[in-house]
């Protein structure tokens, strides 16, 4: 079983800080992208979109 020491936690948690800072962030631009992927693909020639 590994010794979880203060040291061991500390860089442990230095390295997920910018991971949790940015989340929003990331998942922001990946909601953005995806809407405009799904606005932009009903302007393809030969292809039908449902209408509800």
């Amino acid at each position: 079983m590994k010794n979880i020491t203060f040291a061991s936690e500390f860089m442990s948690a230095a390295k997920q800080a910018p991971r949790i800072y940015f989340a929003p962030l990331v998942g922001a631009y990946k909601a953005i992208k995806a809407e405009m992927a799904k606005a932009s693909g009903g302007d393809r020639p030969g292809e039908t979109t449902p209408k509800h």
